[in-house]
């Protein structure tokens, strides 16, 4: 099965499905193809992420579902653990109840005014609050921090490579070598019937050698290496060395982003 799949059986997000994944609470067989991660989900595995997210919903933490999970003389252990943890948090709202319950809050317009009258029904706990039930991971979708900003930093990643694929392609089109090879990228494309990231990559380095070339033609156009210097410094309103710089800067993008394509796991699943 694949992650989709898992997914609208499990009733999980995907980045859940992952998270376990990668925590060891359900293990796929992994595979690769055209340098893309892919898992493979059997019935077992449906198995296992649907005890993982009963177990989740009642609050026992990842490490906890990890022990039973790989020394079953432990459950036992973890239970008492868990039930006292229960009965302590239990105990500790029927008191929260009990003090807030009877007063009015209606008049009360502020945080100001609010968390004083809260604090109160902490004591004597207020000075050992019990944040356990937050730690990274614990709601249903299991994103912990650390993996959310991977996969922020995958789409912006997606966006650069995009963005500097449409303009690097553009100006490899307004160079004969350019035309040439995206013309033979189209009829390989079309015969292969390639994914897109096999054609993100494949534009990707047509662009920057086709840029590459359209700007060291146009640097001896204008001069050859003694005007490389006016070329990087911007200083000269002229339109071969304006052309010049635009080819060198969408060289350097499509670089960028071929390189990003093809050493970037997180971004190779957005493909």
């Amino acid at each position: 099965m694949k992650i989709k799949e898992i997914c609208r059986k499990t009733g999980l997000t995907e980045k859940a499905v992952r998270y376990y994944v990668d925590n060891g609470l359900c293990t796929p067989r992994e595979y690769e193809s055209r340098e893309r991660r892919y898992l493979d989900f059997t019935e077992e595995n449906l198995t296992e992420l649907k005890d993982t997210a009963v177990m989740r919903k009642l609050g026992f933490s990842i490490e906890d579902i990890r022990l039973m999970k790989t020394e079953g003389g432990k459950i036992g252990e973890v239970m008492e653990r868990y039930i006292r943890s229960l009965s302590e948090e239990l105990e500790l709202k029927k008191k929260i109840y009990s003090s807030l319950s009877p007063k009015d809050w209606s008049g009360t317009g502020s945080l100001e005014e609010l968390v004083p009258a809260l604090s109160e029904a902490l004591r004597p706990d207020l000075a050992e609050p019990d944040f356990s039930k937050f730690e990274e991971g614990v709601f249903d979708d299991g994103a912990e921090p650390e993996y959310g900003r991977r996969k922020s930093l995958a789409k912006l990643g997606v966006v650069f490579v995009t963005y500097a694929v449409i303009i690097g392609t553009a100006m490899a089109l307004t160079t004969l070598p350019g035309l040439i090879l995206l013309g033979l990228a189209a009829v390989i494309f079309m015969r292969v019937r390639a994914d897109y990231l096999t054609m993100y990559e494949l534009l990707s380095g047509i662009g920057f050698s086709a840029n590459l070339i359209a700007f060291i033609r146009g640097l001896y156009s204008v001069g050859g290496m003694s005007k490389l210097f006016e070329v990087f410094a911007g200083s000269v309103p002229d339109f071969l060395i304006m052309q010049c710089r635009l080819h060198l800067l969408a060289a350097a993008a499509e670089l960028i982003s071929l390189l990003i394509l093809v050493f970037g796991r997180e971004i190779k699943e957005h493909f």
